[in-house]
C-alpha cells in the first residue's frame, strides 16, 4: 500500500502541486489526467522513488 497525505511540490514558480492525499493498494490500478505541466510525471516518479 502506498498512503500520501498531503504531499506538495514546490517549484520556483510556487507550487506545482499542494496537500494531495491519496491511498493506492496492492492491485489497484490508476490513471492520471490533466494538461502538460499539471505535474503527473513528478507525482509518479515521487511515488516510484518511495518503493526503493
Amino acid at each position: 500500500m502506498i498512503n500520501l497525505e498531503q504531499l506538495g511540490v514546490f517549484l520556483p514558480q510556487g507550487f506545482l502541486f499542494k496537500d494531495i492525499t491519496l491511498q493506492i493498494n496492492k492491485g489497484d490500478k490508476i490513471g492520471l489526467a490533466g494538461k502538460n505541466g499539471a505535474g503527473k510525471s513528478t507525482l509518479l516518479k515521487l511515488i516510484a522513488d518511495w518503493e526503493k
